[in-house]
This record gives structure tokens, sequence and C-alpha cells, in this order.
């Protein structure tokens, strides 16, 4: 699509799961790519195979970060690796830690805001002084289907992924009079390396009110979040489940809860009891 051709987007979490997948479609699609994630090697892997797609002229960056680090977030995009400004910026950075609220330790919730939540507000500070001299760009936020609505098991995951919303939301508002679009995107389950990992942590509970959904290949998810980009959506949803658990969230929030509740109490029955029960 030529929504994305000769732009230069910046990408975090771009080394795996949806981020990679859509720093392909990118490249297919002609834009000059900066490539962001903490891990230095897993980042040049991704890089050597979103560069194997052909894309003349098309620019391809990497940056090694820690969106954690203000002061490094900032001296980083002060000089970053082209002379092109960032035309769009997809925050996409994150993961989960489920598990039950009284096993988590507090330092989780802390390492889920500062990754989810902070890490956006880091890199969306710096980049978006340059947007506004310019009059124009694209912000973008990856959430995700528990940043609509609660589920046990991500009392850690759920809030920072709800914060992003909010900030979102408030965003759009101040950006607009700056011809500056904000969107946000809220996958479902997506077959990623980062769900294999959650699936470690996850409670019986949480399986439970999962069921039998069928979960989105990467591609999908990352397909979805650039159509609704180029489409000027501010809010994105990335499949029929997740319009469908939205719209009944929202609408009639107290059935969605009683379905909630009647998985939950079904998988509890099988839970062994904590050392302090």
């Amino acid at each position: 699509m030529d929504y994305f051709r000769g732009k230069c987007v910046l990408l975090t979490g771009a080394s795996s799961g949806i981020g990679l997948a859509a720093a392909k479609l990118l490249r297919q699609e002609g834009a000059h790519l900066i490539l962001l994630a903490r891990d230095e090697e897993r980042l040049a892997k991704a890089a050597a195979t979103v560069g194997a797609i052909p894309a003349p002229g098309a620019e391809l960056h990497t940056l090694s970060l820690d969106l954690r680090d203000r002061q490094a977030v900032q001296a980083a995009t002060d000089r970053l690796p082209t002379r092109r400004p960032v035309d769009i910026l997809i925050n996409n950075a994150g993961y989960a830690r489920p598990g039950y609220f009284e096993e988590l330790p507090l330092e989780i919730f802390d390492e889920m805001m500062n990754t989810n939540y902070m890490g956006a507000v880091n890199l969306t500070k710096a980049l978006l002084p340059e947007m506004m001299k310019r009059g124009g760009g694209h912000v973008t936020f990856v959430s995700s289907l528990v940043g609509l609505m609660g589920v046990f098991g991500y009392t850690a995951y759920a809030p920072s992924k709800f914060a992003l919303r909010g900030f979102a939301e408030s965003l759009r508002l101040e950006m607009k009079p700056h011809g500056i679009l904000v969107s946000i995107c809220y996958p479902a389950d997506t077959d990623t390396p980062g769900y294999a990992n959650e699936n470690r942590t996850k409670p019986p509970e949480t399986r439970a009110i999962e069921g039998n959904v069928k979960m989105m290949s990467p591609e999908a998810a990352a397909r979805k979040l650039l159509d609704g980009m180029a489409a000027g959506k501010f809010h994105i949803l990335c499949s029929g489940s997740s319009w469908f658990a939205e719209y009944m969230y929202r609408l009639f929030p107290w059935m969605v809860r009683s379905m909630f509740d009647g998985s939950v109490s079904k998988a509890s029955r099988t839970r062994p009891p904590t050392a302090s029960a």
C-alpha cells in the first residue's frame, strides 16, 4: 500500500512476533525502517531476515535500546542511524507475565508498567517534538485485548495495557491540531514466542477463559495493524473474535463477566491449595 512507501518507520519490539512480521510487510511496501529491540543478537538476526526482502532504495537500520532508560532513549533519538525524520512510530515492544496475584512479586508490576507503558511514553516523548515541528506524523501503540477488559491472571499485565489506551486516547486529542494521527491496536492471542513464554506461568483459570479461541498468526495481526493505520483508524481490532469480545464487553459487561466467572469456577476446582490456605 502507498501509505508507508517512502516513509521512515521506527518499529519497536521488532526482533520477533508481530513486530518482525510487521517489519517484513513494511519492507515489502517500500518503507524506510529503523528496527528497535533490546536484544542486539536477536535484532541482528531479524534485520538479516527483513533485509533479504528486495526493496530497492529502502533504508534498513537497527537500534538496540532499553526503552525503560529515559536518558538512553533521548540520547539515541538525538542521533538516529538515518538522516530521515521519523514519519511513523509503532510502539510494539512489551511482554506479559501472567500468574496469581498473591504469588507475583511486586517487582513484576514495576516491570510491566516500565516496559509496556513507560517505554512507549519515553520514546513517544522523544520523537513527537520533531513531528509537531513538521506538522505531521503517525504514532501507534500495540495494546492487547486485555487492555480493554481485565482477565484472571493478568493483574500485572492488563493495567499496563489499559494505561496505553488512556494515553493514546488523550494523545489523539492533543495531536489532532498538529496533523499527527494516533492509533491503538488490540491484538488477541497471537502465536508468538512471547505467547509461548506466557504459557509457562499461565494459571489454569486463565486458560479456561481463553477456551478454544483460535490464535492469530503474527502475519495476520501485523496485516490488520498496518491496514488499520493506513485507513487512519484510531481503534484497531485484529479479528472477528476480538471485535465480538470488545462489542459484548462494551454493551453487556455483566454477561461477559458471568461467562468469565463460570470458567474460573470450573478451573478453580482443580487448583491445588496455596501454602497459606
